[in-house]
């Protein structure tokens, strides 16, 4: 009795997703497409237009955005600041390897670049200090 009661509950657990399954996805499938087909409308017009912006379309065939949500601005965009520590710290601790991610993470940000050109100078006048007073290790 004990075992076909498991079996009863097992089976009641596993068709629960099925009984809870949202009709709504046809629905949903319609409406995608439809934005697609104006999405893809767009991209052949861009296509068939080199050197086309959004400025141009807006300007000339605004019937080409009607249906579509679009957003023009984002604020996505190259970090300003290092990322955990600042640049002097990423200059100071990886030397050339911590300018060349300064440089590539703040898209060549002058400020940055100086402050991790700095960390990597000290760093490298203090290694080489300490290798010209204790050239075998012995302290």
């Amino acid at each position: 009795m004990k075992k076909q009661l498991k079996t009863l509950c097992y089976l009641l657990i596993i068709s629960l997703p099925t009984l809870a399954a949202n009709n709504d996805f046809e629905l949903q499938s319609n409406f995608e497409e439809e934005n697609f087909t104006s999405l893809n409308t767009l991209e052949k017009f861009v296509q068939d237009n080199p050197g086309t912006d959004f400025a141009k379309i807006k300007a000339e065939n605004p019937e080409l955005l009607q249906n579509l949500n679009l957003q023009t601005e984002t604020n996505i965009g190259v970090a300003k600041d290092m990322p955990i520590l600042g640049a002097f710290w990423w200059g100071c601790c990886l030397g050339v390897i911590g300018l060349l991610l300064v440089y590539i993470i703040t898209d060549n940000d002058k400020m940055q670049m100086k402050s991790a050109l700095v960390g990597c100078v000290i760093v490298t006048l203090l290694v080489g200090i300490g290798g010209i007073i204790n050239p075998f290790g012995w302290f």
